[in-house]
């Protein structure tokens, strides 16, 4: 019980730096108009798979990271959880706050965050070095760090008279990715404990059945990155064109 109290700080905290944070307002009509041909618009949804796609490629990692270190790379919790999940919440904070600063072109961020996504997701998977695949997990939140915000900041620039619909939209694709990715990961790993044939192969790799099924879930969690690299490439071909 004294983990949420102590914990209890950050929110009242960051309360209190919001009291004095200056939010701009953001004007929305009083009645979206045209909603059905806006739904209609391919344009919105490749965004809102941009999102799900970011999603699912964060938060797939943030919560397997630590399973996968423990179980797949054999490598002490309490280590992987500092070295890795820890890593991973403080580069993806990073990369989220050095764009803020410095970041010009979102579409770009997009399109090379994915690509190096997909390696550290395959790097992980079949590293046969622990340290190199502690290294990819933990890398892997700053190149998904603009994955999910970003798709949001494209959205937004392309369609702003969406309002608050596009918002809600975007918002709605990124918490099913960030459902659906992990999920998939777990039925995978899951399938490998219970399918013959995948309990052959993990004993013809001299691997145990959960490790086997710890890196076919990684391997799928790479598909989400790797998918978003197609969906990002239509971003930065838009953003040429326009400019």
């Amino acid at each position: 019980q004294w983990l949420p109290l102590i914990l209890m700080i950050i929110p009242l905290i960051s309360a209190v730096f919001f009291l004095k944070a200056k939010i701009p307002e953001m004007e929305t009509p009083e009645k979206t108009s045209g909603a059905v041909r806006f739904l209609k618009n391919g344009g919105v949804w490749l965004c809102v798979l941009g999102i799900f796609l970011g999603g699912a490629a964060e938060v797939t990692m943030a919560q397997w990271a630590s399973s996968y270190i423990e179980q797949a790379l054999s490598l002490p919790k309490i280590w992987g959880d500092i070295f890795g999940v820890a890593v991973f919440a403080v580069t993806l904070g990073l990369g989220r706050s050095l764009y803020a600063k410095i970041g010009k072109n979102i579409s770009r961020a997009l399109f090379f965050g994915a690509i190096a996504a997909t390696l550290c997701y395959l790097i992980a998977a079949i590293s046969p070095f622990p340290v190199v695949g502690l290294i990819a997990c933990a890398v892997t939140g700053f190149c998904v760090s603009m994955m999910w915000p970003g798709s949001l900041i494209v959205a937004s620039d392309r369609y702003p008279q969406g309002g608050v619909m596009i918002f809600a939209l975007m918002a709605a694709g990124g918490d099913f990715g960030a459902s659906v990715g992990p999920q998939l990961v777990g039925v995978i790993t899951d399938a490998a404990l219970e399918n013959a044939t995948l309990l052959s192969l993990a004993e013809r790799l001299a691997l145990q059945p959960e490790q086997l099924g710890m890196k076919l879930g990684m391997i799928v969690g790479m598909l989400f990155p790797l998918i978003a690299v197609a969906v990002y490439a239509t971003y930065l071909r838009s953003y040429k064109k326009k400019n």
